[in-house]
């Protein structure tokens, strides 16, 4: 097939920061994504990539961006907590072709001919001459750098990326925004019996979800691969309890829990508080029945009493202790004379007693940020 080499705007190639070797291992990364890309046109193809990515069955190809947040640990939980400063400005670049991940999601190479391929080609071209790092023309892309790990994402533009590889364009222009990525000692990975966990800053978890696919890239940056939960960190139970609860996941981004409110949390539901008899979820309160006939059994104690005042007082005192002692079988279930946990208390009076422990007892500092720096 023709090669375009005759195009070539007048801009700097993108500079790869990465070392040689972590570059090699994202160049395979990126090789593996063409290949599920390539893969995804077809039915039988899409059903082989949602065997790795089950909730992604029916799409014909994963976004770059989405790509990258499901299989690089903590990329997108990192992404979400950086700051409007923190972005780096954009700048016009020659952005090598083997560095980008695309996603032919509107149209693939296989859909044009030999003419209309080179006219997307001219466009792309021209569109980069049109732009300013201020101002991107139509069809101009726009493309994110993660500068540690020398993969390029396509944002706008993501359907040219396999057209320009099949026809062995060793450069796509763009508009190049520069994004960092969390140093390696902060991240370890864990490979567990029936589960892969990624922790970082030794407080937040979020699943590993191919880590096959991600493995040497990991370890040639330097992040350790572990095969022993750390005795440590919170309960590897209630991690994974918390990763699997429905409510806690988003429709396309990973979830990461917080080790630190899991411990706050399992420390509220052990705390012992008072409380009453009938707040203890193992007490259930008798039928309307018991009530009515203690109460019809006190009136006639009471009346009982009314008429033996004089006559005999011994029946009266006898009565006055019947009185006393079925009024406190009547009120020692509604007396707060019991210590219990949290954790056994009725639905109602358990949330109650579990949010206010959480409000008064000492918290990790709100709002924490994922610093991305080294």
């Amino acid at each position: 097939m023709t090669c375009d080499t005759n195009i070539v705007p007048a801009a700097p190639e993108l500079t790869i920061a990465c070392s040689p070797a972590v570059a090699r291992a994202a160049a395979g990364l990126v090789a593996i994504k063409d290949e599920m890309d390539a893969l995804g046109r077809s039915a039988a193809g899409s059903a082989i990539v949602g065997q790795i990515f089950p909730e992604w069955r029916g799409y014909r190809t994963l976004g770059p961006h989405c790509f990258a947040a499901q299989v690089l640990p903590f990329y997108w939980y990192a992404r979400s907590k950086r700051s409007v400063d923190s972005f780096s400005p954009r700048y016009r670049a020659l952005v090598p072709t083997s560095t980008v991940i695309g996603d032919s999601w509107r149209w693939s190479p296989q859909h044009l001919d030999e003419q209309e391929q080179q006219k997307v080609v001219q466009r792309v071209f021209s569109a980069f001459e049109a732009s300013t790092v201020d101002r991107a023309a139509t069809e101009c892309a726009e493309y994110t750098h993660i500068r540690p790990l020398g993969i390029v994402l396509a944002h706008e533009g993501k359907n040219r990326v396999a057209l320009f590889k099949e026809r062995g364009l060793p450069h796509i222009p763009a508009l190049v925004s520069d994004e960092d990525y969390l140093a390696p000692g902060r991240i370890r990975i864990f490979e567990l019996t029936g589960a892969c966990l990624a922790v970082l800053d030794g407080r937040f978890v979020e699943r590993v979800v191919a880590l096959h696919l991600v493995r040497d890239l990991m370890e040639t940056y330097g992040v350790t691969v572990e095969g022993r939960w750390p005795a440590e960190f919170a309960e590897l139970k209630l991690v994974l309890d918390d990763l699997d609860d429905a409510s806690t996941k988003m429709r396309h981004e990973p979830y990461a829990t917080d080790m630190e409110k899991l411990r706050l949390d399992a420390a509220c539901r052990d705390a012992e508080v008072d409380a009453t008899l009938l707040d203890i979820d193992a007490v259930r309160l008798p039928s309307v029945k018991t009530f009515l006939q203690a109460g019809a059994a006190l009136v006639v104690l009471l009346l009982g009493v009314r008429l033996s005042a004089g006559r005999w007082p011994d029946l009266q005192l006898l009565l006055a202790t019947a009185i006393g002692a079925l009024g406190m079988l009547l009120t020692v279930p509604v007396l707060p004379i019991v210590r219990c946990q949290v954790r056994h208390l009725k639905e109602r009076e358990r949330m109650r007693q579990f949010f206010e422990l959480r409000h008064h007892r000492m918290r990790a500092p709100r709002g924490a940020v994922v610093d991305q720096g080294g």
